[in-house]
């Protein structure tokens, strides 16, 4: 079986891509990262002819990812928001394909952040199922996959475990729809790691590596055994991933909520997280 593939979210050293943050490829691949994660919250500041010259260049694959707001809210009662997220959903799958990539995931579903006055409704699924059916027959003919990543309780409304995830996948009932699983997430909202992380394998097409304080994998309360174990049993040799926000913009630490330093610089938490999670690979999938 091929080893896992190790991304890391350009964030972990900008909050705005751009042509200027290009040499960023560079760095993920001298940290030994296999790919890099562009953000495409701000799709007018990425260039994909650029990055995927860049990323030809440095020997690195790329993904992408993005999180919808409340003016491409694929869920939202007013008919034009949800037009418009299609719209945008639509664009971020065009530039994932321009650079070279393979794979968009994220909070696609729904607005990141989103309220309810009581809970999600039929309605809500549904008009999420099918603007993402509508975006994911316009992936497949690019050779795209589309990941949805449940996020906790805080940040979203609609999809917040593994199992949530695979119930949109399979509303939505097309082959490029996947899941994209996050362990900080796991972390407030699943009762173990294990269980759910073998349920999305069918269906899992990346996974963010983060640690219950989104410091470095090893040092908080996740269970990477288990995750690592789950993933092992089930066959897994896909994308994982490694987010650090240590010097991200002041705004990016307040909206991931990090009040203090994680660690002596992101260079450093990659490092040993990376370092950490190989290991650990090696063990459970018996490459020792």
């Amino acid at each position: 079986m091929a080893g896992l593939k190790y991304a890391v979210h350009a964030y972990a050293w900008t909050a705005h891509w751009s042509n200027e943050t290009l040499s960023i490829l560079d760095r993920a691949k001298r940290l030994g990262f296999d790919v890099l994660e562009v953000p495409l919250m701000e799709p007018d500041a990425v260039d994909p002819t650029a990055i995927k010259k860049r990323a030809n260049a440095v020997g690195i694959d790329v993904c992408c990812s993005t999180a919808c707001s409340a003016e491409t809210d694929i869920t939202s009662d007013d008919p034009a928001i949800r037009a418009a997220g299609v719209s945008y959903l639509k664009r971020c799958v065009d530039l994932t394909a321009e650079m070279g990539g393979s794979v968009f995931s994220g909070v696609v579903y729904s607005a990141i952040g989103g309220r309810l006055d009581g809970f999600p409704t039929d309605e809500h699924w549904n008009r999420s199922a099918a603007a993402l059916s509508d975006v994911a027959r316009h992936a497949a003919k690019l050779g795209v996959t589309i990941g949805i990543e449940p996020v906790n309780r805080y940040e979203t409304f609609l999809v917040n475990t593994a199992e949530q995830a695979i119930k949109l996948a399979g509303m939505i009932a097309e082959s490029n729809v996947a899941v994209h699983l996050d362990a900080y997430h796991m972390n407030i909202e699943e009762t173990d790691f294990y269980t759910p992380t073998l349920a999305a394998i069918p269906h899992l097409c990346h996974f963010h590596m983060s640690e219950s304080h989104r410091g470095t994998p090893g040092a908080g309360t996740v269970d990477w055994e288990a995750i690592y174990r789950a993933l092992a049993d089930g066959g897994y040799s896909g994308l994982v991933g490694l987010e650090s926000f240590v010097e991200g913009s002041p705004a990016m630490r307040a909206a991931t909520c990090i009040w203090r330093p994680l660690a002596e610089s992101s260079d450093r938490l990659l490092a040993d997280g990376l370092a950490y999670l190989r290991a650990l690979e090696r063990v459970m999938y018996n490459r020792v």
